[in-house]
């Protein structure tokens, strides 16, 4: 009968103390994952009937069952901490190892906070004060002899919204593995090339599912990559980690300031040898310039003022003509590049900046392979990119030399070129008109009836020929 009673108070006070405290209804719904919701049900039961002890151990249980279902997703997403866990628990499960299964039990706390990163070290010791009380209610060697443990009403619930709140509620966000993630990804064919495509990309499938410290870590080394060349395997991938970074500036605005201190510290530091990345890194990033030291500015201006065209060979640095900073001495060093420099930087960094001087050689090509050759890499690289005037000349370099219109592969190389050209973006009539008549004069109409048909594809239409006497 005093058990009764006892029990009776108990499940009063206990009903007496969910007034004014956040609806336990509430806490429910916050969870994400249904199976999880399921067993936190018991112990939410076990509470209100004032079994104190079955509801903070029916609390743990929740609490590893949504750990396990967490890896299970980051594993989806070739998080390979996250797979090794999950693997060690369904062998232990189909081997029926009880003694393992308790061991990884009581160890993924601190995995998920080490490891997986998936809850922050304030969490985990909030969650190890739950592990002890759970050990307390649900193993008697863990108290004195003849005491038992009787947790308070408010110690359960406090432990019940803690489950909830840092666990059950949240997404499963990656850690360290988003380096690991990241590195494979942005080297497969399936990561986007296109820059929009690229920005949700990233937002989606990183940012939104890393934990705030680790977006900040993940601009620093993207950082790194652009300003020191690191890890060597992105090198040939720039412009991925360009628009990666830039995702982070747009998309993760309350993690940015952050980076953009730490990106500032590293290029006010940064080593004589990488001056040249610092300066191609500014012209994606041109905000930063303000911002750095002014003994930074100064070195990384006559860095591009000293440049020697003839030892070049990184030729990222060219991209700085975009900044007025940098613009006058780095047009000067384009002019001085030789034919086999000025290739190798068009096959770096088409930049506009380029396509004159490459025009000007392709015109002046001498001999059919060799003005095929120079179409291929002074050219080419420039398709989908040239505006109107731009092809216009392109128009002139072929038809006002004879090794260029009489290549055998000149037609259907500048029939690619032009097929990437947008409407907007057609020559100019007086453009279509001379290459027309050149084509005449030198009897190439059929050769360039499939380029001729394209100039027609937007309204233009060919001058009368008055018959010759």
């Amino acid at each position: 009968m005093i058990c009764l009673s006892t029990q009776i108070i108990t499940t009063k006070e206990t009903a007496r103390m969910d007034t004014g405290f956040i609806d336990l209804e509430i806490l429910i719904s916050r969870i994400r994952h249904a199976p999880s919701k399921k067993y936190f049900l018991d112990s939410v039961k076990a509470y209100k009937a004032g079994a104190l002890r079955a509801s903070l151990t029916s609390a743990w249980v929740a609490l590893v069952y949504d750990l396990i279902a967490k890896y299970r997703e980051l594993s989806a997403h070739g998080d390979l901490a996250a797979t090794a866990f999950v693997q060690l628990w369904d062998t232990a499960n189909a081997s029926d190892d009880i003694k393992k299964l308790l061991q990884l039990e009581g160890e993924i706390v601190e995995h998920a906070t080490r490891t997986t990163q998936v809850i922050n070290s304030i969490a985990q010791k909030h969650l190890f004060r739950l592990r002890e009380d759970r050990h307390l209610c649900a193993h008697p060697a863990f108290s004195a002899e003849a005491e038992l443990f009787e947790p308070s009403p408010e110690l359960v619930r406090l432990h019940l919204v803690n489950v909830v709140d840092l666990v059950l509620s949240r997404e499963p966000r990656q850690g360290k593995a988003i380096f690991d993630v990241f590195n494979v990804d942005v080297q497969s064919p399936g990561f986007p090339a296109e820059h929009s495509h690229i920005l949700d990309y990233v937002e989606q499938r990183y940012l939104e599912r890393v934990r705030t410290t680790n977006i900040h870590n993940f601009g620093t080394v993207l950082a790194k990559s652009l300003l020191k060349g690191v890890p060597l395997e992105w090198e040939t991938h720039q412009s991925k980690i360009i628009s990666s970074l830039v995702a982070l500036q747009d998309r993760a605005i309350n993690t940015w300031p952050d980076v953009s201190t730490t990106i500032i510290r590293l290029i006010d530091n940064i080593e004589p040898e990488h001056r040249p990345r610092a300066i191609a890194f500014l012209a994606s990033f041109p905000i930063f310039w303000e911002s750095l030291q002014a003994s930074t500015q100064t070195a990384l201006q006559e860095t591009a003022a000293n440049l020697d065209p003839g030892t070049l060979s990184d030729y990222r640095i060219l991209v700085g003509v975009r900044l007025p900073q940098f613009r006058t001495a780095l047009l000067n060093v384009i002019a001085d590049l030789d034919a086999r420099s000025l290739i190798d930087a068009v096959a770096q960094r088409p930049i506009p900046e380029l396509w004159t001087r490459g025009i000007a050689i392709y015109g002046n090509s001498g001999g059919f392979r060799g003005s095929e050759d120079n179409f291929r890499r002074l050219i080419l690289p420039f398709a989908g990119r040239l505006d109107s005037s731009q092809v216009g000349q392109l128009l002139d370099a072929v038809m006002e030399n004879s090794q260029n219109w009489d290549a055998g592969e000149t037609p259907s190389l500048l029939l690619g070129v032009l097929r990437n050209v947008l409407a907007e973006n057609h020559p100019s009539a007086d453009s279509k008109n001379r290459f027309f008549l050149r084509c005449q004069d030198i009897y190439r109409t059929q050769d360039y009836e499939p380029v001729l048909d394209i100039l027609r594809s937007n309204g233009w239409v060919e001058p009368a020929i008055e018959p010759s006497e």
